[in-house]
């Protein structure tokens, strides 16, 4: 009985002790073990890994960027102890430029450690347009002339920040410096400045990361005028006098016209490069145009290049016009490649009008006034089977007005070495004047005749001027030169100075 009751308090004490002992390990703190070393993981954009390691203890996964995930998609994931292998992968769609780097860090209990760092090497910088292309010389940004002064919407995104301050000299970059975040639509705002707006060029527009030297170039490409153009209105009614001295033009608010001393300057004229050429066209009838060789041409245009700029300056002149009648022309400048494109034979059509390829081209249109005008003051009547004109002078120089009294003159024209055996001039206008050939006026009157009329018979009678014929040979001297011309004046007697001034003079030429 003894026995039992020493072996009854052995069996207490060791539950005693047990006892003891479990309540000492439930109160001591555990210390979760952790791997010693950072693992350093590299992976591919849009690739994953496998982190491996061993917990103690239930833990957690954080990732300390939105481009590192794990499995389950999102940056942190849980677990419990044992050994453990999680995929870590990169997000793509979220990358940056250069090389980038996550932490991992494992958590347990209230215990972290950064176990394992991720990186992953970037593809640089990049540029894209609106429809997520890289820029390249295949993929650039087009300039027509058309949209000059519009401008062009250049629509962007880019891997990282940017700003935006060097471009080429001709263009306008609206409210630079511009700047901009990674990964989020980008625009700038572009215009070719007036003064580099003919010819075709190339250029870049500098994306620069932000506090780098490190950029991405947008290529830009002008293609140049694909016209001419200038300050003046090509079809805005341009006229010459007779002499090419001066010229005018309608104003469109007054109705009147404005006239200037020659030449015409055309200033701001754009043509796409310095190798043109200038092409004349002389109209036939209503416009309808004929090419005429340069030398040919009653037109001249000299260019001028203006310093530090594509715009030209133009004077267009004109030669002095003999001729009875009004005539018109154009001035085209076409560059050489566009016209060996086109070619010269396609520049009108069939019936003299300018194509539409060629159209664009013009420069100006211009008429030039005669220096003579077809009169019904006075009227030829003659056996002669061709009309003769009777035309108004319209600037006689000097030297006619000086030769017959007046400067209200005008002029027949005969054909050369024909006769003409009735010969009759008749004027209503001037019915109640008198009428004077030459050979009636004496030798003190200060206007001078030549005497070659053989029959020169010559009467006065009301409004008519007779004479009665002219041979073949008038007009004519001994070596068949041709003469002064023949002038007949019209006075008209003045009570107040009790003289006859000359009021108008005809002037009869040989051909």
């Amino acid at each position: 009985m003894k026995y039992i009751n020493i072996l009854s308090k052995m069996w207490l004490m060791a539950v005693a002790v047990m006892v003891v002992a479990c309540s000492e390990d439930e109160g001591a703190p555990v210390t979760p073990s952790f791997p010693e070393e950072e693992q350093i993981l590299s992976v591919k954009a849009g690739e994953s890994v496998d982190l491996v390691f061993e917990a103690s203890m239930d833990w957690k996964l954080y990732s300390s960027t939105l481009w590192c995930r794990f499995s389950n998609g999102m940056t942190s994931i849980s677990g419990q102890a044992g050994k453990q292998t999680v995929q870590v992968s990169v997000n793509e769609e979220i990358l940056s430029y250069g090389e980038m780097q996550a932490e991992i860090t494992l958590k347990q209990g209230d215990m972290e450690k950064v176990i394992a760092k991720l990186t992953c090497q970037g593809e640089g910088l990049w540029v894209t347009d609106a429809n997520g292309n890289y820029f390249s010389e295949e993929n650039l940004i087009p300039f027509f002339y058309r949209e000059i002064g519009k401008g062009v919407d250049i629509n962007f995104t880019t891997n990282y920040d940017w700003t935006v301050e060097e471009y080429p000299e001709w263009l306008v970059v609206n409210e630079a410096p511009l700047k901009g975040l990674g990964f989020r639509p980008g625009n700038i705002s572009v215009t070719v400045k007036d003064e580099f707006s003919a010819f075709a060029k190339k250029g870049d527009i500098k994306v620069k990361r932000t506090g780098t030297d490190d950029f991405v170039n947008i290529p830009v490409n002008f293609y140049g005028i694909d016209r001419v153009s200038s300050d003046k209105n090509a079809w805005g009614g341009w006229t010459f006098n007779s002499d090419g001295g001066k010229y005018s033009t309608s104003n469109s608010m007054t109705g009147e016209s404005d006239e200037f001393d020659a030449p015409l300057v055309m200033q701001n004229v754009l043509v796409n490069g310095n190798d043109y050429e200038v092409l004349y066209f002389e109209e036939q009838i209503a416009n309808q145009y004929v090419l005429v060789d340069n030398q040919d041409a009653w037109m001249s245009l000299k260019v001028n290049q203006q310093q530090n700029s594509e715009l030209k300056e133009a004077q267009l002149s004109v030669k002095n016009n003999e001729g009875n009648r009004e005539r018109s022309g154009v001035v085209m400048i076409m560059p050489k490649d566009t016209l060996g494109f086109i070619g010269r034979d396609n520049l009108l059509t069939s019936s003299g009008v300018f194509t539409d390829c060629a159209d664009k081209y013009v420069l100006i249109a211009i008429s030039q006034k005669s220096a003579f005008i077809t009169s019904s003051d006075f009227e030829v009547i003659s056996d002669s089977q061709e009309p003769i004109m009777v035309l108004k002078v319209d600037s006689p120089s000097d030297e006619d007005i000086e030769y017959c009294g007046t400067n209200n003159i005008y002029k027949v024209r005969l054909q050369s070495h024909t006769s003409y055996s009735t010969f009759k001039i008749v004027s209503n206008v001037y019915a109640d004047f008198e009428v004077y050939s030459w050979h009636n006026l004496s030798q003190e009157d200060p206007v001078k005749y030549p005497s070659w009329g053989t029959n020169d018979f010559c009467d006065y009678m009301s409004s008519y001027i007779f004479w009665n014929g002219i041979s073949e040979t008038n007009g004519y001297d001994e070596k068949g030169d041709v003469l002064k011309p023949l002038c007949i004046v019209v006075r008209k007697w003045d009570e107040q100075s009790q003289s006859s001034p000359i009021v108008a003079a005809i002037l009869i030429y040989r051909e």
